[in-house]
């Protein structure tokens, strides 16, 4: 007899082990809510941030808000004021491509004219090893206006 018990206990236990434990359809509702999104790093997307600083020193061509001016070109400058959201982003392989919507102005002198430009951008990205590199910038509906802005 003191054999067995050992053994008896021993299946026992091993038997309660294995099975399931008992959970609800509102447990298991309440740790799916609980579950959050893991980005890998390498997957990383591109951040506001990233585009204030990318977009320095390039060239878009910009049109009046009117639309009665010739479109002329604005070179982003690393001093003038950038404000950057992201309004869309999607990832297909090595290409991001990326919908922002930027205001930004020029730092005037005295004799000069306060100019305001804002609207949406495409910004196309292409991962070159850890990091993504701006390729190509598209003027979706980026504007300028002459004179203070409110």
């Amino acid at each position: 007899m003191m054999k067995t018990f050992p053994a008896i206990a021993l299946v026992l236990l091993l038997g309660a082990g294995c099975s399931p434990s008992p959970q609800s359809t509102s447990d298991n509702n309440r740790s799916a809510d609980r579950l959050q999104a893991v980005q890998h790093p390498d997957k990383a997307v591109v951040s506001p941030e990233q585009v204030a600083s990318d977009i320095v020193g390039r060239v878009v061509r910009v049109s009046d808000l009117s639309g009665n001016a010739d479109p002329t070109e604005w070179t982003f400058e690393s001093k003038e004021f950038r404000h950057v959201d992201i309004l869309e982003s999607k990832t297909l392989g090595n290409i991001q491509t990326v919908v922002v919507f930027v205001t930004t102005r020029n730092n005037p002198a005295a004799d000069e004219e306060q100019v305001q430009v804002s609207g949406k951008l495409q910004l196309v990205y292409e991962r070159k090893g850890s990091k993504w590199v701006l390729t190509k910038i598209q003027n979706v509906n980026f504007r300028y206006s002459v004179g203070v802005a409110t």
